[in-house]
């Protein structure tokens, strides 16, 4: 294969029953290697793992066990995306052109008629049993918008689109999660609908609101009546048993992380605590993973690549299936696991201080760096204690 086939900016999509979800791939050499960007917004997903066979490209996406394999042409790519991790709705059609820069072609000849700047409270599944509550924050330059959905469980990552005409149109592709949000403004409201791959569709409706906040995270998940405190034994990668009375926690600050490798607020997370780690030694954290695979073998696989990608030096233990209800049944002194991720922090004396239910990332900006800043702080007057 040539390398000017490839080199340069693609626009791929991935084919969804009715509709396509628009993400950009940049393909670069570095040190006469292939290396390929996913670009959602400010975001840049590095996929150094690259290979060409003849006129076919595979490309192993980070973190996630999932893939994309595409036969390449004068200009054009055509393939799959492929989940492993999913035992259904595994595998998306895939296309992709080069130098095709606009991720939405604007199709109104009203250009952007509506501005989309601001913060909503949204509705998602308005008026049923699934009906919950979201922020939206959206940036409009021109046409082009970033922003992301808060929710009391996470964020919905770097959204990336156009306002066209009435209608605004937003995407990321993450390397395992495809999102599509579309809507149109009415009378000052946002109707909507939001895809997630081609398992999942649901109505919103935002409202320009300044003051709405989420519950506070520190209030949705507590130890039960009746416990006296957090305990669990369970797996290390290696199949070695980690329980929290080892002597490892004995008058440690512990940070107690549940999670998924499959979770991608769990890898903001993750990222997160790494970095945390290196710098402070003295804090113990463990993670508690709940995996789709029910194989311990298969789930440590795809534990160990997470660690080493996201250069993760504490402990990650096997914990379970991937289920917020089967996570409450191992951890039973909780009142509910509400979310992935959820943060647990246990003082010297192996008391549960506080409990974080959820995590909004680096796509929430100033939520970010609330969180960080209140993190630290929090860390900091258990260590002196």
């Amino acid at each position: 294969m040539k390398l000017a086939m490839i080199i340069g900016l693609w626009r791929a999509v991935l084919l969804i029953p009715g509709d396509e979800i628009p993400f950009a791939l940049d393909i670069v050499t570095e040190e006469k290697q292939y290396i390929v960007y996913i670009i959602n917004a400010d975001e840049k997903i590095r996929i150094s793992e690259v290979e060409i066979v003849g006129d076919s490209m595979f490309l192993s996406l980070p973190v996630f066990n999932s893939e994309i394999r595409v036969k390449v042409g004068k200009g054009i790519m055509e393939g799959d995306f492929i989940d492993h991790s999913r035992s259904k709705n595994k595998r998306i059609p895939i296309k992709a052109a080069l130098d095709v820069k606009e991720r939405f072609p604007e199709t109104s000849p009203k250009k952007a008629d509506q501005n989309f700047n601001g913060r909503y409270k949204v509705v998602f599944s308005p008026n049923t049993d699934d009906e919950y509550l979201a922020i939206g924050i959206f940036e409009q330059e021109g046409s082009v918008v970033h922003g992301t959905f808060l929710t009391s469980t996470g964020d919905y990552r770097f959204l990336e689109g156009i306002a066209d005409g009435d209608s605004l149109k937003l995407s990321c592709f993450d390397g395992a999660h495809a999102f599509l949000f579309k809507a149109k403004k009415e009378k000052g409201e946002i109707h909507g609908s939001f895809r997630s791959g081609v398992h999942w569709q649901e109505p919103w409706i935002a409202t320009p609101n300044n003051n709405y906040e989420l519950p506070d995270p520190f209030t949705l998940t507590y130890i039960k009546d009746g416990y006296s405190g957090l305990a669990f034994r369970f797996p290390d990668l290696d199949g070695d048993t980690v329980s929290l009375n080892d002597a490892r926690f004995e008058n440690k600050v512990t940070v107690v992380q549940i999670l998924g490798s499959w979770c991608p607020n769990c890898m903001d997370e993750s990222r997160f605590l790494s970095d945390f780690n290196k710098k402070n030694p003295d804090i113990e954290i463990v993670g508690l993973a709940f995996e789709r695979s029910g194989d311990f073998s298969i789930a440590a696989k795809g534990l160990k690549r997470m660690c080493d990608q996201l250069e993760i030096q504490y402990p990650i233990l096997v914990a379970g299936r991937a289920s917020k209800r089967l996570a409450a049944e191992a951890l039973p002194m909780l009142n509910q696991v509400l979310s992935f991720p959820t943060t647990i922090f246990v003082d010297k004396l192996g008391n549960v201080r506080k409990i974080h239910t959820g995590f909004l990332g680096p796509a929430t900006g100033h939520y970010y760096d609330e969180f960080v800043q209140e993190f630290n702080s929090y860390i900091d007057q258990l260590r002196k204690e």
